[in-house]
C-alpha cells in the first residue's frame, strides 16, 4: 500500500512520503541478480540449492547460466556453447538439463544433458521451419515434455532422456506450450490457445480428460505446479501487463502475487512451496527476484 502527495492519512496531508505497509510472514521480495540485462525461464536444481536461467548475453544469442544460491555466484553452464541455447529445464537432482537449442533460422532443437557424464542428446524437429519449445522434465527422470510447432499448430509431445520414443500428447488446433509435470507425475499442466485465446489447462500425464482452469479474455500462460501439487502458478495479462497469480488445481482460488506497472515473468517454485523466483522489470532492469506467495 503506497500514499504519496495529496493522500491525507488521519486527518493529515502526507506530502512526498512513501509507507509501505509489510503483511506479517510476508517480506521484500529478494534481488539475487543486479545486472539488469534480460532474463527468461529461471529454474531450480538441486533441491533449490541452484538456479539454471538464460540472459541475453548478446543482441541475438540467449545463454545458459547457472547460479548457486548459497554465495549468488554465477557460471556459464555450458561454456563452449556455440549457438543460442534457452528455456532450461532441471531435473529435481540436477543431474539432467533440458533445453532449446538454434540449430538455425527458425529451427530449434530440444537437448537433455546428463551433467554427471557430461553427454548430450538431442531431437531434432522436423525439415523447415519448425522446433521444440518448453521443455519440462517428470519426477522420477523417466520422461521429458516438450511442445513443438509444425505446420502452423504446435503440440505437446514427449520423449524419455535418451531422446527416444517420442510420443504426441495433445492434438487441438491452436498453440499448445509450457507443459508442466505435477509432483506426482500424474497431471500435466499447459496453456493453450485452442479455445481461441491462452488459457490454462490441465490432463492426466497420457494426454487425456483435458480440464481447463481460467476464463479470461486476456491470455494466462506459463503454468508452474506448486510442489506439493495443489497450487499453479502463471503469468496473466489481465491487468494490463504481466503479472503472477496463483489458482488451485481444480480452478477455484485466484491469487494475485505481484502487482506492479512494469513486468513480472516466468514464475518458478522453491522447494519449500512458499517462495516463487521470477524475471521481474523494474525500472527498464530484468533481474531475478524471490518472493513469498501468500
Amino acid at each position: 500500500m503506497r500514499f504519496s502527495d495529496g493522500i491525507r492519512l488521519r486527518g493529515l496531508t502526507a506530502p512526498a512520503l512513501i509507507f509501505t505497509l509489510v503483511l506479517p510472514g510476508f517480506a521484500e521480495p529478494v534481488r539475487l541478480t543486479r545486472d539488469g540485462i534480460l532474463k527468461a525461464s529461471p529454474v531450480f536444481s538441486k533441491k533449490s540449492t541452484e538456479l539454471i536461467y538464460a540472459v541475453l548475453e548478446n543482441p541475438r544469442r540467449f545463454r545458459l547460466m547457472r547460479m548457486d544460491l548459497a554465495d549468488r555466484t554465477t557460471k556459464s553452464l555450458r561454456k563452449d556453447a556455440s549457438t543460442a541455447e534457452f528455456e532450461p529445464a532441471s531435473s529435481g537432482d540436477g543431474r539432467y538439463c533440458a533445453f532449446v537449442r538454434q540449430r538455425g533460422v527458425l529451427s530449434l532443437s530440444m537437448a537433455i544433458l546428463d551433467r554427471q557424464t557430461n553427454s548430450l542428446v538431442e531431437v531434432l524437429p522436423p525439415s523447415g521451419f519448425a522446433g521444440m519449445r518448453s521443455p519440462a522434465i517428470s519426477p522420477d527422470n523417466s520422461r521429458v515434455l516438450y511442445s513443438l510447432a509444425d505446420g502452423g499448430r504446435q503440440h505437446i509431445y514427449s520423449t524419455n532422456l535418451r531422446a527416444e520414443n517420442p510420443q504426441k500428447l495433445s492434438d487441438s488446433p491452436g498453440i499448445s506450450n509450457w507443459p508442466g509435470f505435477s509432483p506426482d507425475g500424474k497431471l500435466i499442466v499447459f496453456g493453450s490457445s485452442r479455445d481461441g485465446n491462452f488459457e490454462i489447462y490441465v490432463m492426466q500425464s497420457d494426454g487425456s480428460e483435458v480440464k481447463r482452469l481460467t476464463h479470461n479474455p486476456f491470455q494466462d500462460i506459463r503454468p508452474r505446479f506448486s510442489p506439493d501439487g495443489l497450487r499453479i502458478a502463471f503469468v496473466s495479462h489481465r491487468d494490463g501487463n504481466s503479472e503472477v497469480y496463483l489458482i488451485n488445481v481444480d480452478g477455484t482460488g485466484l491469487t494475485r502475487v505481484t502487482n506492479h506497472s512494469e513486468r513480472d515473468d516466468y514464475p518458478e517454485w522453491h522447494s519449500d512451496g512458499n517462495r516463487l523466483v521470477m524475471v521481474s522489470e523494474r525500472n527498464g532492469q530484468h533481474d531475478l527476484y524471490l518472493t513469498d506467495v501468500p
